[in-house]
């Protein structure tokens, strides 16, 4: 479906009510980009954080979006935008914002338009950020409910005292380790120990991209999922020697329309598909929501950072998260609480 519309995009930035330190990089707010795509009485909206590690800034995806303005208040499908615009953040709102602008149109939902007609709560992680042991045993603690987490670790001598403490403080908890590509395969090796006696069910992007080829011929005995790794399909083949899980972000494959058409492809080579988020409010949540109902693991907590988020918002509660009444959410037909 093609819709003539009027583009507008503007830059938003949300505080986290703390800094968040992960691997070589630390987050005070969410600086995202959003797209408005108007026909009518109708708006859609989209919201893109991009990937940072790949220098894309909302400044840079607004100077994307404006050099391909013409051909998008023209109308465009999502699928011509997959040739119009590379994978990335800015390609990401505008697809957000056509799927939005679709089911408003046709009174429905996204998730009914994306063939999902029944969206479930999604069990997630939540996020312990790179801190001294005892905080973030805190602030593990803090998250009170949860079934499971992600501890971010920086490849420093404290990361075996970090896992240890977090342990303690949550003995039933699911947990699992994201070094954002902040160690180096020595620490690697030292650390499997402490994660195999801890319970640590998932190693997500250990080395740097383009040093991680020594994972081809390493035996280790923890699922290592791929992030920085995986882009877009030109990376599965190379990802598949090298990792269990793929975690598939749509500021990094530049959109739900193409996450949807990836997920296929990940299993057919025996691989679990996870969907993560950057930093955002619930509308950049939104389209993985709906992703995330055909994944194997989700980790959709970005929101949970902010000071403050949007409305309407998700609601996080018990280990789970649901998403809101809005065209991307539920309706009360649907609603199965937890």
């Amino acid at each position: 479906m093609t819709i003539p519309c009027t583009l507008s995009v503007r830059i938003e930035q949300w505080p986290l009510a703390t800094p968040f330190h992960i691997a070589g990089h630390t987050v005070d707010a969410a600086r995202v980009l959003v797209v408005s795509l108007r026909s009518g009485q109708y708006e859609g909206l989209g919201e893109a954080a991009g990937v940072y590690y790949r220098g894309e800034t909302p400044d840079a995806m607004a100077e994307q979006i404006a050099a391909v303005r013409p051909e998008i208040e023209r109308g465009i499908s999502r699928e011509d935008l997959i040739k119009l615009l590379p994978a990335g953040g800015a390609r990401n709102a505008i697809d957000a914002a056509l799927w939005s602008l679709a089911a408003q149109r046709c009174d429905t939902t996204v998730a009914r338009l994306a063939g999902r007609s029944c969206l479930r709560p999604l069990r997630t992680s939540f996020t312990v950020g790179v801190d001294a042991a005892g905080a973030m045993a805190d602030a593990a603690r803090g998250y009170q409910g949860a079934i499971a987490l992600k501890i971010k670790l920086d490849g420093s001598v404290l990361d075996a005292d970090r896992l240890l403490a977090i342990r303690a403080a949550c003995p039933g908890v699911a947990l699992s380790v994201d070094a954002n590509q902040g160690w180096t395969p020595e620490h690697m090796m030292q650390l499997l120990p402490v994660m195999q006696r801890v319970g640590v069910d998932l190693l997500e992007q250990p080395l740097p991209v383009g040093e991680d080829e020594c994972l081809e011929s390493m035996q280790y005995p923890i699922r290592m999922a791929a992030d920085e790794s995986f882009q877009d399909l030109d990376d599965l083949a190379t990802v598949a020697r090298r990792y269990d899980v793929v975690n598939v972000k749509l500021d990094k494959c530049g959109g739900l329309t193409r996450a949807l058409s990836l997920v296929a492809p990940i299993r057919d080579l025996g691989l679990s598909v996870m969907v993560g988020c950057m930093p955002c409010t619930s509308l950049g949540v939104a389209p993985a929501y709906i992703l995330g109902q055909s994944c194997d693991r989700v980790d959709l907590d970005g929101p949970c950072f902010l000071a403050k988020d949007r409305n309407p918002s998700f609601r996080y509660g018990n280990g789970y998260v649901l998403g809101p009444d809005s065209p991307w959410g539920l309706d009360d037909a649907q609603h199965g609480g937890r």
